[in-house]
């Protein structure tokens, strides 16, 4: 870009526009130094026709200074002759100046008209008071906001075309009509003759503005309408200079000028134009309507109430409210250029509007009270009364005054609150790439306005492009560079390039980059383009934006996060099909081999058997004793083989219910057990005990697995109870909670303690025993011996009747084995174990 194409810059040889705005300013302070200083003080205020507007306040407060002249004139009366010079001679050579001459103290004779009635009195002088002076100075300095909105353009605003010299030529005009029109009334230093000539010179420079901006209206056809109108408008200045045209032949002008200038702005309201060309057309008018709105109102109002009007009053007001229409145009037609100025200048200019309306409102509720009550020391009440009111309504009446003005400046209607506090909800929740993609595409966007959008991931020095909206982007084009550019001016808008101008690269579209970061972490950029209805990007919908775009990074690192934990839970899925697969492979294996083992031993056994009988012949006591031992082992490794192959078959058969007597199993298991344990371990003492009502309800089961639970439970209370001891089994009905089947309802049961005073089993390993080929002690110099598969039979069984199982152990003082079983009026539905729902070894127990 240029120095000439930048928005904001001084050039080395603006020497001459800088003296051009000094010579405008200095024109300007020569009319307030000659409105002030060399103007007469008569003591009376009048307008250009001579219509009394008011007196110098210093009457009010100090009565006696115009004790000479109480009661002579009242506001309204209309002066004919001041002194020897008449109105009408006034008129005809606007170089005469009224009161030219009298000094303070003077008595001038006055003739005035006063409902028709002529008056002749004598009227003194009464000189500049420290209040009159500071009221003209004020009635004057209007034309300072114009002066410095031109400078402004002229210095500063870029670049330098036809609309650019037009603004300039709009404000340094308005400003010197301002100046010289505030002392027209007392034609000093040729004021008058120089208000109409300007008059006449504004009206093409008006409507050449205005059918210039925001868009032309004429194009090139323009040059056959506005040269003649130039043309015209000089030859009609130069005539007013020379006094030749009539004396009202100004206010043409000035209906032209504003007439005009009006008319033109409107009509694009009701022709087609694009939205920025219509938003700011909204907001010309809006400056227009706020800066000579007041006056007229003060002017009217007091007309249909028939009170009096306030020259002085209207001339305060006026001069406040006039300082807005500069800065609407500037902001209007140069917004985009005002970077982060912007959201100051719109925040200025709606305290400013707001306090334009405020005060208007405040003197018309005045101005109507005075309609039926006069204001004196006695209404003092009154009066505080409706500044109270208007005080109040302020306090409410601001922040949806600045929504208006956010909606005028800006065309959008959306609250900045609402999304903010939606979309942090909704953008978090976007947990993968697609979602995200259709939250900012679907939902963001089209609330914000915003018709093109991308995001670029930064990962590293690597740039990847995770979305593209309304704009065509290249994926395969490298423009690393590029993306690292526009994080550098991340923040920032970026007005479009004027036509002509070197083009930025691929991201010409784009108007503002938003950086997305975590905790410092630069994770992308958010790429901003078009937008209804101007393109434009405020500093408020910056921030915005910059908001939504931390909660953005929080959902990029979400949605990595998440996407990391589903390749991981992929991967974790198909290690378990393989652990699934290899076990099994490990269970047809181990079925294979024990199917394969017990075979031969139970050969070895049927031959053991026969030798012991003494079917093959009679043994020595050595050699009874050693088939004895053979015996022993080959029933032990048979009984092994038997819990490996049941635990297969327990996967693939079905449970098969019918009505059992616990009781009565119970008291058959443990006599077999008590029979096998005498007979292998005669020299240890054990005591089996079964502690059971007569009154235990059957329950539904099937027998044979019931038989296994209560034989491994028995086996193992012998096994380890190297000692001996009781081995006892107790049996008794009680309520029970079955979590497992979603009932929080206690339900009859039937609950079985297999007990005994063996070695215990520590607390770190009670809730591993359940598992299968575990072992306490899995040493190879283990005391006891085993696969581990007991318990986990025991288990599976359990969870096949719905039931469920627990320990209580005490190292060194024995285990006690609990399971529960339902009591059920019709048998619970048949499966596999493995096909049985789940159940926690540890549920609730309800006594």
């Amino acid at each position: 870009m240029t120095a000439e194409e930048k928005p904001f810059s001084v050039h080395r040889g603006d020497s001459l526009l800088v003296l051009l705005a000094g010579m405008v300013l200095l024109a300007c302070l020569y009319y307030v130094f000659a409105y002030v200083y060399l103007a007469p003080y008569p003591g009376i205020e009048h307008d250009s026709e001579w219509v009394v507007l008011g007196f110098d306040s210093a009457c009010e407060t100090t009565p006696e200074h115009c004790a000479v002249n109480q009661n002579k004139l009242q506001i309204g009366d209309r002066l004919v002759a001041i002194g020897k010079l008449t109105y009408e001679a006034a008129k005809r050579d606007r170089t005469l100046v009224p009161w030219a001459g009298y000094k303070p103290g003077d008595l001038v004779p006055i003739t005035f008209l006063r409902d028709g009635v002529t008056h002749h009195i004598q009227w003194q002088v009464l000189g500049p008071t420290p209040m009159r002076r500071r009221f003209r100075l004020v009635v004057m300095l209007p034309f300072l906001p114009f002066w410095l909105a031109g400078t402004l353009i002229l210095l500063f605003l870029r670049p330098r075309d036809t609309r650019w010299w037009l603004l300039i030529a709009f404000n340094y005009f308005t400003a010197l009509w301002w100046a010289v029109g505030s002392a027209s009334s007392t034609d000093v230093a040729l004021s008058s003759l120089l208000l109409h000539a300007l008059t006449w010179l504004m009206v093409p420079i008006f409507l050449h503005l205005h059918f210039l901006v925001p868009t032309p209206l004429l194009g090139r056809r323009g040059r056959y309408v506005l040269l003649p109108l130039y043309m015209l408008a000089v030859s009609l200045a130069g005539a007013e200079l020379l006094q030749l045209l009539p004396n009202q032949a100004f206010y043409l002008g000035i209906l032209l000028m504003t007439g005009g200038s009006l008319g033109l702005l409107t009509s694009r309201l009701f022709t087609k134009t694009s939205p920025s060309a219509c938003l700011a057309t909204y907001q010309m008018l809006a400056g227009i309507l706020l800066a000579f709105g007041p006056g007229i109102v003060l002017w009217v109002i007091p007309s249909l109430l028939a009170v009096p009007r306030s020259g002085l009053l209207n001339f305060f007001l006026m001069a406040f409210a006039s300082s807005l229409l500069p800065f609407f145009y500037l902001y209007a037609l140069y917004k985009h250029r005002l970077g982060g100025l912007e959201f100051r200048a719109n925040r200025i200019l709606s305290l400013f509007s707001f306090l334009v309306l405020y005060l208007t409102a405040l003197l018309v509720a005045f101005l109507f009270a005075s309609r039926w009550a006069m204001f004196t020391p006695d209404s003092l009440g009154l009066a505080l009364g409706i500044s109270m009111v208007f005080v109040i309504a302020g306090l409410f009446l601001r922040a949806p005054f600045q929504r208006l003005i956010d909606r005028l400046a800006y065309g959008t209607t959306h609250n900045p609150d609402d999304i903010l506090r939606t979309f942090t909800s909704e953008i978090p929740r976007a947990l993968d790439r697609n979602a995200l993609v259709r939250l900012l595409t679907q939902e963001v966007g089209p609330s914000l306005l915003i018709r093109q959008s991308a995001i670029y991931r930064v990962i590293g020095e690597d740039v990847f492009l995770l979305y593209a909206d309304g704009v065509e982007i290249d994926e395969e084009a490298d423009v690393t560079r590029e993306v690292f550019q526009l994080l550098a001016e991340s923040g920032r808008y970026r007005p479009p390039e004027p036509e002509g101008s070197k083009s930025r690269g691929p991201f010409d579209w784009v108007r503002l980059a938003i950086a997305i970061t975590v905790r410092g972490k630069t994770l992308g950029v958010w790429l901003l383009g078009k937008r209804d209805p101007d393109d434009y990007y405020p500093r408020p919908d910056i921030e915005l934006l910059s908001l939504l775009a931390n909660q953005i990074g929080v959902a990029l690192e979400t949605s990595r996060l998440f996407e990391n934990l589903a390749h991981r839970a992929t991967e974790l899925e198909r290690a378990y099909k393989e652990l699934q697969e290899a076990d099994q492979l490990k269970d047809e294996f181990v079925q294979n081999i024990s199917h394969e083992l017990r075979t031969p031993l139970t050969f070895v056994r049927g031959y053991v058997e026969l030798l012991l009988d003494g079917v093959l012949g009679d043994l020595e006591p050595q050699q009874r004793e050693a088939l004895e031992t053979v015996a022993d082992r080959t029933e032990g490794i048979i009984s092994l083989v038997n819990e490996i192959i049941s635990i297969q078959q327990q996967a693939l058969e079905k449970i098969e219910f019918e009505p059992v007597n616990l009781v009565a199993l119970a008291r058959s298991c443990l006599e077999a057990i008590e029979i096998t344990t005498r007979k292998r371990e005669p020299d240890k003492e054990f005591e089996f005990i079964l502690n059971a009502p007569d009154d235990i309800p059957q329950i539904w089961a099937d027998r044979g697995r019931l038989r296994q639970v209560f034989d491994n439970l028995l086996s193992n209370a012998v096994k380890f109870s190297p000692d001996g001891g009781k081995v006892s089994i107790e049996i008794r009905s009680r309520r029970y909670t079955f979590s497992q089947d979603g009932d929080e309802d206690p339900r009859p049961a039937v609950e079985v303690i297999v007990s005994d005073q063996g070695i215990g089993i520590p607390a770190d390993k009670r809730d591993r025993i359940w598992e299968r080929f575990y072992q306490v002690d899995g040493s190879t110099t283990r005391e006891y011996g085993g696969l581990g598969l007991g318990l986990a039979i025991v288990l599976d069984i359990i969870k096949a009747h719905h039931g469920a199982i627990w320990v209580e152990s005490e190292v060194g003082k024995g285990s006690a084995f609990h399971f529960v079983l339902p009591i059920a009026p019709t048998p619970p539905a048949s499966g596999s174990p493995d096909q049985q729902e789940e159940n926690t070894t540890n549920a609730t127990q309800t006594p």
